[in-house]
């Protein structure tokens, strides 16, 4: 039988509010389960030539779950467990006894609690105010960092957040546990060039950049175009919510945690969002009945940004495996 607990009322999280979450996974969500297929995976999937969208999400799952080493363990702990797809899958693939997955969306919560799943322990709370009943063989993260600093843009602040992140995990987790993170990140050289420098300026991990030029005018237009971009996702999608860069989790980590795998999977992030985006226009009808037609155009708008964003490189997915040191 599925556990529900609910959130302290006293939390003192500094990232995304309880009102931003509900209005992202609770409003917007009703528009997002139409798009997401049937296991309700709302993170990039992982793909390979033949894939679904179906099959790449689930690839994606066994992969943290095999990459977390909480393939049969005691107890996992999902942080940002969503409609509790890889909850599920740890328990009925990968035989783990105990998963404990934390949301702050209370509309998720209880659609995994009415699925009744065995081992499933489903808390309507954030990371900042967990304390869990005993130590977690394994901790899985799947596109949740990026709630964790808010929507500041002081990269010593941001760090700090994150770091506290480690800090927890590290506690929570069993002598040599494995913390395994997938997040959309900015490009390395930060969110404002990220935003800002033409694609030919944006080399990726393996990539050899382009020539450093002067921006003219058609770049600066372009980098104000996209700053605009971002903030009206910022505002109307994604509220209170700032993208880490690889970087800052690498150092947010460190004398904690042993980076043991970092991959940047960008091509993945580009196929999900192709994939998201022509579902969502094929059910914008649909979605406007649910939300409204604005709040629809407001996801198809980011959707379209986000596929240009990732193709540009100005964004990607990097998914990292930390051990406890």
């Amino acid at each position: 039988m599925t556990v529900v607990h609910e959130a302290k009322k006293d939390s003192s999280y500094k990232g995304t509010s309880s009102k931003a979450i509900v209005h992202h996974y609770d409003f917007l969500g009703d528009f997002y389960r139409l798009t997401l297929g049937p296991e309700l995976v709302y993170s990039y999937g992982m793909w390979e030539a033949g894939d679904t969208l179906e099959s790449a999400q689930l690839r994606k799952l066994d992969y943290h779950a095999e990459a977390a080493r909480a393939v049969g363990a005691k107890r996992v702990l999902d942080v940002g467990c969503g409609w509790g797809s890889l909850m599920r899958r740890l328990v009925e693939t990968h035989h783990v006894d105990h998963v404990v997955g934390l949301t702050m969306s209370p509309g998720q919560a209880a659609w995994v609690r009415d699925q009744q799943w065995p081992g499933c322990e489903i808390r309507v709370e954030n990371w900042f105010d967990h304390e869990p009943a005993d130590l977690y063989d394994a901790i899985i993260a799947i596109e949740a960092i990026e709630h964790f600093a808010g929507n500041t843009m002081w990269r010593a602040r941001r760090i700090a957040r994150y770091r506290a992140f480690f800090q927890r995990c590290h506690s929570w987790l069993k002598p040599a546990g494995r913390l395994s993170i997938q997040a959309n990140t900015w490009n390395d050289r930060g969110w404002l060039a990220s935003l800002m420098l033409p694609p030919q300026q944006l080399a990726q991990p393996g990539e050899t950049p382009g020539a450093r030029e002067r921006l003219g005018p058609k770049a600066l237009y372009g980098g104000i175009k996209n700053i605009r971009e971002g903030l009206h996702a910022s505002r109307k999608v994604f509220p209170e919510c700032f993208l880490p860069t690889p970087a800052e989790l690498r150092e947010a980590s460190r004398g904690l945690f042993r980076v043991e795998e970092e991959r940047n999977d960008r091509d993945d992030g580009v196929a999900t969002v192709q994939s998201w985006l022509e579902r969502s226009e094929a059910n914008r009808a649909r979605g406007a009945e649910l939300i409204g037609e604005s709040a629809v155009s407001d996801i198809i708008r980011e959707q379209r940004t986000a596929l240009r964003f990732l193709r540009e490189g100005r964004f990607t997915s990097v998914r990292m495996v930390f051990e406890k040191a």
